[in-house]
């Protein structure tokens, strides 16, 4: 991956990449960064491996993962969110830990929140999670003491 940045044109097959970027506003529009670390980060039609800020946005894109005060994801995906509050509209995500999520037309793979608006699509939630350990160690105690009697 190239470090240095690359002048934009209006060529829409060009793309912008960045490796590490520190500010304290990042706008990347159809370009992409390794890492960044800014108070406030707005990727449109680009993504990031990792953006940490207090504020990110994303919009058409992608990023591996977030963690932010407030992340917001418009059409885009995410492997891990992790933010105080996650706004989420018409994308997905892997895993997502907030205290408040807001979901609108998304899908989220696992999901740690203490307040959720809106209708998300979940897979997995943490109750379900913790239901599901609770039967699993239940049925693991009985097998066990049904079969240690034999």
């Amino acid at each position: 991956m190239d470090t240095e940045p690359k002048p934009a044109s209006s060529d829409s097959s060009t793309w912008t990449r960045l490796g590490e970027v520190g500010a304290e506003t990042v706008e990347i529009n159809r370009g992409g960064a390794a890492l960044i670390q800014a108070e406030t980060v707005d990727i449109t039609r680009g993504g990031a491996q990792m953006i940490e800020a207090k504020t990110a946005s994303v919009t058409k894109g992608g990023v591996l993962g977030v963690s932010s005060e407030t992340a917001s994801l418009h059409e885009s995906g995410a492997f891990i969110i992790s933010a105080d509050t996650i706004r989420l509209d018409t994308s997905k995500s892997m895993v997502a830990i907030a205290d408040t999520l807001n979901a609108e037309r998304s899908t989220i793979g696992i999901l740690f929140a203490g307040t959720i608006e809106g209708q998300p699509d979940v897979k997995i939630d943490a109750r379900t999670a913790t239901a599901v350990g609770i039967a699993g160690a239940v049925t693991l105690f009985v097998l066990k003491h049904l079969f240690s009697r034999s």
